[in-house]
């Protein structure tokens, strides 16, 4: 979801494209980070990219009112009930998330799990 503190200029903004969003600050991770990366395709290079750290942090500068940012669903649902975050009104494409490990990592005690419990909707 792109989301944004209730009081951001964009929030009551109906139909949004990424054109109105390129002078927005995108509150992002790493390059390597797969929101950052879904950022890019969906919004181009417009959005000056903030790299605010992971995803609580994120969560926390849009809640605060620093720029907007493209978090996952379960990552703000909370803040989406409490109304600290609103979503922005811009059709987004359906996205995924990939957990990959390694061969080499199998055998760490409990991880199989850990990975099968993140899979599930």
């Amino acid at each position: 979801m792109l989301v944004a503190a209730p009081t951001h200029p964009l929030a009551a903004r109906a139909a949004l494209t990424p054109a109105d969003l390129r002078h927005e600050r995108l509150l992002v991770n790493v390059p390597e980070c797969s929101f950052w990366m879904a950022g890019d395709r969906i919004l181009g290079a417009g959005p000056e990219r903030v790299r605010a750290g992971g995803v609580p942090v994120m969560r926390a500068w849009a809640e605060h009112g620093l720029g907007i940012s493209l978090l996952p669903r379960f990552a703000v649902a909370d803040s989406l009930r409490a109304g600290t975050l609103v979503p922005l009104d811009l059709p987004l494409p359906d996205l995924s998330l990939r957990l990959v490990w390694r061969a080499d990592r199998e055998r760490l005690p409990g991880l199989r799990d850990v990975l099968y419990a993140a899979a599930r909707p």
